[in-house]
Parts: C-alpha cells; sequence; structure tokens
C-alpha cells in the first residue's frame, strides 16, 4: 500500500487540475517525448479514438471536453472499457450517453484515469516485486488494486467492481490507455 501514499497527492493535484488543463490545452505536443513515447506521435485522445472496440469511451471524452485534456502534455494512463463493457451494463450502460448523465460519465471514467504512465508489463512488475497486490490512486480519489487472477491481471475499484485488463495497451505520445472488459464503478456509486 505504501504506493497509494506515494501517488496520492500527485492524483489529488492532478485531479485539481484536471479541468483546468482543459481550459488551457491548445493541442501542442512535445515532439520528443511523441516520438520516444508512440512512433506515430499520437495523443491519447487520437490513440483511443482510432481502436475499434472503445468508441463508448471515445463518445464520452469528447462530449465531457477530456479529450482536449488527453490532447494535452499531461502523461495518464487510461483504463479504458471497452464498448462491450458498456454493454454488458444493459439499460444503465445505454443511458450513459444521454447528455443528462454527462456527471456520471466523468465520474465513472475519473475512476479509470491515474497520473502518469503505466504499461501492463509496469504493473505486472509491481505486482511481482510487492508479492501480491498493487494500489494505485485514480483522479477520482478512489483506489484501483491490481492482482494476478487466471492468467491476466484483475483490477478492482473500492466499491467491489472488478475487471480485467483485456487487449494491447495503446501507448501514445502522452499516456497508454490499457483496455479493460468491465467497468469499474457500480452505477449507483458513481454519482
Amino acid at each position: 500500500m505504501t504506493m497509494i501514499r506515494t501517488l496520492r497527492p500527485l492524483a489529488t493535484a492532478a485531479a485539481a487540475s484536471l479541468l483546468a488543463l482543459a481550459a488551457c490545452s491548445d493541442g501542442a505536443n512535445d515532439n520528443s517525448q511523441a516520438d520516444a513515447a508512440s512512433p506515430s506521435g499520437d495523443t491519447l485522445a487520437q490513440a483511443i479514438s482510432q481502436a475499434g472496440n472503445l468508441s463508448t469511451v471515445t463518445k464520452a471524452m469528447g462530449d465531457s471536453g477530456l479529450s482536449q485534456i488527453f490532447d494535452g502534455a499531461g502523461s495518464y494512463t487510461i483504463f479504458a472499457p471497452n464498448d462491450q463493457a458498456f454493454a454488458d451494463l444493459g439499460e444503465a450502460g445505454a443511458g450513459l450517453g444521454d447528455p443528462d448523465q454527462r456527471a456520471v460519465m466523468v465520474a465513472i471514467l475519473r475512476d479509470h484515469i491515474v497520473p502518469g504512465y503505466l504499461t501492463p508489463t509496469d504493473i505486472e512488475s509491481a505486482i511481482d516485486s510487492q508479492g501480491g497486490a498493487v494500489a494505485v490512486g485514480t483522479m477520482g480519489d478512489h483506489t484501483l488494486r491490481f492482482t494476478r487472477d487466471q492468467g491476466g491481471v484483475r483490477v478492482t475499484n473500492e466499491d467491489g467492481s472488478t475487471a480485467m485488463l483485456s487487449g494491447d495497451a495503446l501507448k501514445a505520445s502522452n499516456g497508454v490507455a490499457i483496455p479493460l472488459d468491465g467497468v469499474l464503478k457500480k452505477l449507483d456509486a458513481a454519482g
């Protein structure tokens, strides 16, 4: 649990600046960082929008203004529920696309975002070095817990919702998107 104490101040500061970053982002990128992180130089928002199975997250980011943040210079990791994860929520998941549910969707997304550039390999290495679970603070001021399970990595939110890392990570100039097979927020706890 040492990682929580280390990342909590960073996550809190980053969460406070999340809206400010959206307001001042001009889409400029540091090309040296882009070349090192992604051969194409795509930003995180661009990489997610080009993924075939993340259209729900792409739409939610655009509708909420979060795309501007992920087109900026800050580095984030998004644990992005794939389209099937939202479909599995049924009517409640379909309703998240409604304009009157935008605040709920933003709350859900914030619990899928951590500051910094983490890859699945980084997470697995941390699990191995800690000898078990690793915890990381989210932009939603909650904690995600990572463990090995069924030959993969399971992530669990404080509310008990879980998902498995699913698919290849999308590395971008300013972060990483890691697809998930579930949504890490119980809808009754999203508000």
